[in-house]
């Protein structure tokens, strides 16, 4: 029988934690409309106009650099259809910013429809965790360069013993976690932790399979295969600062490839906190106001690029999440035939 996704039943107390969060998000995102003033943002986001429709396509071209990464890792592209991987990774993107799911969801997701696929449990794991590994220790590198081109054009004089220590600090949190996974074993210790988190929340842990750390450990001894994954993850982020250096054209808004960088950089970085809110309600608008109030940008302007990257992030992830939910919808109904008594 097929392995039927079935959404964790929340618990009143997370549910009811998640709403109010979301509600905040809401009311933060239209305090700071109110505040700015809709006539500007309007404005804005009129010269962009049906050129805004432009980020989909640049979009579908991230998400398909982005999985040939997690293909590296995976080693089954004959298997797999590739268009396959890039509307997996769609799906892992679009339920971790839109679910409350702590941004874990979507990767559970997609370890699910790769066992569906006939990929071995261990494979399917193993490739997500060091794929995500891979997006930590490059995301730190990349909020670090961010943090430090920041720092001159707010004009804070930050001193570079500070700076480094700060790098050492991010190599030390890397470093931690590689130890972690050789001294206690990935599968433990992510069962202590996630598997943690998703029981509290009224999930049934982390299905995770006892092969698993030799299958990590596997993948990680392959330096080619973890050098291609970094790059195409690196493309992946070249790819969301184009987007913005696109909007700000689009809605000519002057902005340096330097602000570019940093504007990407940190609010990636934000996403990244603020896990628990849904869809980063408020927290994406809210980030891009506050950068720009540090590198001299028009905070309207900065509105309108967060506004205009929630609207792309809307015209992709609720059809892929609908595609996701058809999916299963089939998946379920193929269950059923199978569970059915024959006649005779």
């Amino acid at each position: 029988m097929p392995d039927v996704y079935h959404a964790p039943a929340h618990r009143p107390w997370t549910a009811g934690a998640l709403g109010l969060m979301a509600a905040g998000g809401v009311a933060l995102t239209a305090w700071l409309l109110e505040r700015l003033g809709w006539a500007p943002v309007a404005l804005f986001l009129a010269r962009a106009g049906v050129g805004l429709l432009w980020l989909i396509p640049l979009r579908f071209a991230v998400a398909a650099a982005e999985v040939r990464g997690w293909g590296a890792l995976l080693g089954i592209r004959q298997r797999i259809p590739w268009l396959l991987l890039v509307w997996l990774g769609m799906v892992r993107d679009a339920v971790n910013t839109f679910l409350p799911v702590a941004r874990v969801g979507g990767e559970l997701v997609a370890i699910r429809i790769l066992r569906l696929r006939g990929v071995n449990a261990a494979t399917a794991q193993a490739s997500v965790i060091v794929e995500t590994s891979v997006t930590l220790a490059l995301q730190i590198i990349i909020t670090l360069c961010g943090i430090a081109l920041m720092l001159p054009l707010a004009g804070i004089d930050a001193p570079l013993p500070q700076l480094l220590g700060g790098v050492a600090l991010a190599a030390a949190v890397v470093a931690g976690f590689v130890v972690i996974q050789l001294r206690i074993g990935l599968a433990q210790f992510a069962d202590r932790t996630l598997g943690r988190v998703l029981r509290a929340i009224g999930g049934r842990g982390l299905p995770l399979v006892p092969s698993l750390d030799r299958k990590v450990m596997s993948l990680y001894r392959h330096r080619a295969v973890l050098a291609r994954c970094a790059f195409w993850q690196l493309a992946g982020f070249a790819g969301g600062a184009v987007e913005i250096a696109l909007m700000a054209a689009l809605m000519h808004i002057p902005l340096t490839w330097v602000q570019v960088f940093v504007f990407e950089a940190l609010i990636q970085a934000v996403h990244s906190v603020a896990f628990v809110v849904p869809g980063a309600l408020g927290v994406q608008e809210g980030g891009f106001v506050g950068l720009a109030v540090l590198l001299g940008v028009a905070p309207d302007a900065a509105f309108s690029l967060a506004l205009g990257r929630r609207l792309r992030q809307c015209a992709i992830g609720l059809p892929v999440l609908v595609s996701w939910q058809w999916h299963e919808w089939r998946i379920r109904r193929l269950s059923s035939a199978q569970a059915a008594p024959t006649g005779g």
